[in-house]
């Protein structure tokens, strides 16, 4: 039955824009109390593995990144790695230890746990049980909790994590509803760099508006007795269709690509005792069917994949006054991948250090890669790119770890 809906979600342009709904950031953990993602000056961390998702193959590839010219290498011949069925969404812990795969068709999460220093996938537990068609996985930044949207149910997954063994448990109360029932189809999920604040773009239906839901991370300190349960804060309109949200790493601003709006939406994290967003603003994308929003961790650049015309969307980001998070069209700097013919760009990933793009290719399953320009943000496509995806003839999603 999963495999039947997927289908005919596909045959509609959808499920390939489902599976860039992947949230959320990954700064490092020390202790107990959050630590912000942002951190100021020119790169953060070298990046050192990627892993690609293919929800054709029910599998996930892995490639070990060149951190000096961003090029990309196959891990060898255990990659890709079998998953549940019809995986779209691929998720890490702050220190790179374990992942997590969202499988839209079983129902669950696969858990694997990442070789040190080689980065290969091993199943480390049996797959953890999700809602209804599970679209896209998050890990806090302290690597405490793990959430999923599950669009089939219109619900909120929520895990405690061993940081030990990266094991899980559901918590007290979940799955969690979304605020209003207004709320319809949540698409993609992502979580502040503090580790206080969840949101969720809803897809929505033909008769009801598209929104975005916020939740607030409970935990001791809030007088909760169940830490990391979720509390909704109400919800705000968004766009058309919108189908990725992403916090900047700055932890001010909420960024979501509308899907049929041909936009991008612009919030300020307006209450920051509860999360409660702001719209602040829009810019039109370069192309058609934006699909994926990524934010360097210099917080100066964004890059947008548009699906169904091939380019990826340079923008600088606004430091200052008035202009604070909004997108402005980078003159030139954008790229159109070529190769191979209508490439279908979907997730669209910025290293850690700030140096590099990369893009999961539907069409053809390769990775297209980018070198930013650290003065103007345009990009210059890395030597030997798109570089092929073990095989693959579809990629959904690219995670670059650092």
């Amino acid at each position: 039955m999963k495999r039947h809906r997927l289908a005919w979600l596909l045959a509609a342009g959808v499920a390939s824009l489902m599976a860039v709904a992947c949230g959320g950031s990954d700064p490092d953990y020390v202790g107990d109390e959050p630590t912000p993602g942002f951190v100021p000056g020119e790169g953060i961390a070298p990046p050192r593995f990627a892993y690609a998702v293919h929800s054709n193959g029910d599998s996930v590839s892995g490639y070990t990144v060149d951190p000096t010219t961003g090029k990309l290498a196959t891990m060898g011949s255990g990659t890709p790695w079998t998953t549940g069925s019809t995986p779209v969404c691929i998720a890490v812990d702050p220190l790179v230890r374990y992942a997590y795969v969202a499988n839209s068709g079983s129902d669950n999460l696969s858990i694997f746990s990442i070789g040190d220093p080689s980065g290969v996938l091993t199943s480390a537990a049996l797959p953890v049980a999700t809602g209804d068609q599970p679209m896209s996985v998050a890990v806090d930044p302290q690597g405490r909790y793990v959430y999923v949207a599950n669009l089939g149910d219109d619900t909120i997954s929520a895990y405690s994590r061993s940081t030990v063994t990266g094991l899980l448990t559901p918590i007290a109360g979940s799955p969690f509803s979304l605020p209003s029932s207004a709320d319809i189809a949540p698409r993609s999920i992502a979580i502040d760099p503090t580790g206080k604040f969840v949101y969720v773009a809803n897809y929505g239906a033909t008769a009801s508006p598209s929104t975005i839901s916020m939740f607030s991370i409970d935990t001791s300190s809030t007088g909760s007795l169940t830490p990391g349960a979720l509390t909704g804060v109400g919800s705000i309109a968004a766009g058309a269709r919108p189908n990725l949200i992403t916090v900047s790493p700055s932890g001010r601003q909420v960024y979501v690509s509308n899907e049929t709006g041909d936009s991008v939406m612009v919030y300020s994290i307006a209450n920051t005792l509860t999360g409660g967003l702001a719209y602040i603003g829009f810019v039109s994308t370069p192309g058609s069917t934006p699909t994926g929003v990524a934010i360097e961790p210099n917080n100066k650049f964004a890059y947008i994949s548009n699906r169904s015309t091939g380019v990826i969307g340079a923008y600088s980001i606004g430091q200052g006054g008035s202009t604070i998070g909004q997108l402005s069209a980078i003159t030139g700097g954008s790229a159109t991948i070529t190769t191979p013919a209508s490439p279908g760009p979907t997730a669209v990933a910025a290293d850690p250090s700030g140096k590099f793009v990369y893009a999961s290719l539907l069409n053809g399953g390769g990775i297209a890669a980018y070198e930013i320009n650290a003065t103007t943000g345009a990009l210059t496509m890395v030597e030997d790119s798109p570089f092929d995806d073990s095989g693959a003839t579809q990629s959904d999603f690219i995670l670059i770890t650092k």
